[in-house]
């Protein structure tokens, strides 16, 4: 159809050229080619060269709000389309169904699909793709979500050293964190100690051996940036199992209050390796069904491709068009409020397992 009207187009510039010069012979120059390429979509707000360092005191920000795609930023459900506001344009280009020079899609996946961005190019395939077959599992999972952050069952926490109150600056090392269980519902008026999960601590004697720091975040217009990409660890409890997302390569923005009281408009936008993916949801599949346990189970295996076949983009975030895609690109969104790091928790007991033999 789109050769038709190429073509039906091409016709009729051609006859107007005719009758317009009265010639008997037209010179046409060659239809234009799509470009190879799609035009770059939202990314993270760019460093501006000459900013001053970043001077004043610190802050710690802890999540107070998750948005996982299935809702406005409002809180609005949307769960066909919420998931197109989260995330920014990893691979440097807002794709589209007829994309070219992508990697190609795992397990019959469709183009149609996968590739299709979100609002301004945003990747991610997280929302579009998988988060409606968790969903299918726990139709409450953003409810539940939040519900543990607001009982203080966990958090994420940024650890902005020398934030201070400048709208534009530079040079600002920050540090993620785990936040553990606070043991009561967080006061989000900047005296909640939240414990730190030592998982996510070099040393677990050390508070301050965060593995993941990002050590040239800025600020931009009162928007805080990662800067540097790292590993984002989240948990997310199904019906009481817990499944971690290690989200590569991820970037992180914050609108900051103008008191650095808290945040709003957050971001977290990276890629899920595929594989790992896969790893987790079998690990609590059988919460749900015990037929699960079976590792061919048909129903285990078709939710599993169903999963492959989101994957949109390679695990460090980038396209390759000579091989499968490996990684799944996700955006989530966040509201943070000020707190304060408290002691290392103790590590956690693992999860049991539904697939063991009953005692």
């Amino acid at each position: 159809m789109l050769r038709t009207r190429l073509l039906s187009a091409a016709f009729a510039a051609t006859s107007l050229a005719i009758l317009g010069c009265g010639s008997d012979t037209v010179s046409e120059k060659p239809p234009v080619p799509p470009p190879s390429e799609d035009p770059a979509g939202l990314a993270p707000p760019e460093e501006p060269a000459g900013l001053s360092a970043c001077e004043g005191p610190g802050k710690v920000m802890a999540m107070s709000q998750i948005f996982l795609g299935d809702t406005k930023r409002d809180g609005t459900p949307d769960p066909t389309g919420g998931w197109k506001a989260y995330g920014y344009d990893l691979d440097g280009r807002a794709s589209t169904k007829s994309s070219v020079g992508l990697c190609k899609p795992r397990a019959g996946g469709s183009p149609a699909a996968v590739y299709p961005d979100g609002e301004e190019g945003r990747d991610n395939s997280f929302g579009k793709n998988i988060l409606p077959v968790i969903l299918g599992l726990s139709s409450d999972l953003s409810t539940q979500a939040n519900e543990a952050i607001s009982d203080g069952e966990f958090t994420i926490m940024l650890d902005m050293s020398t934030l201070g109150t400048a709208s534009d600056c530079n040079g600002l090392s920050s540090k993620l964190y785990g936040g553990a269980d606070l043991g009561a519902p967080p006061k989000w008026d900047g005296t909640d100690q939240w414990p730190l999960l030592p998982e996510l601590l070099n040393n677990d004697m050390d508070p301050t051996s965060a593995k993941i720091v990002f050590p040239k975040s800025y600020v931009v217009k009162d928007t805080w940036v990662s800067g540097t990409k790292g590993t984002v660890k989240l948990s997310l409890s199904i019906s009481g199992f817990s499944i971690t997302l290690d989200i590569n390569s991820a970037v992180i923005t914050v609108d900051l209050d103008a008191d650095r009281n808290g945040g709003t408009n957050g971001t977290i936008a990276g890629v899920i390796e595929t594989e790992a993916l896969i790893a987790e949801i079998t690990k609590v599949a059988a919460a749900f069904d015990e037929s699960f346990c079976d590792p061919m189970s048909p129903t285990l295996q078709s939710i599993l491709n169903q999963i492959r076949q989101a994957s949109d983009i390679m695990k460090d975030g980038t396209q390759d068009p000579a091989v499968e895609c490996n990684g799944i690109s996700i955006g989530l969104g966040f509201n943070a409020k000020a707190v304060q790091l408290g002691p290392v928790a103790p590590k956690g007991e693992p999860p049991p397992d539904p697939c063991a033999p009953m005692p």
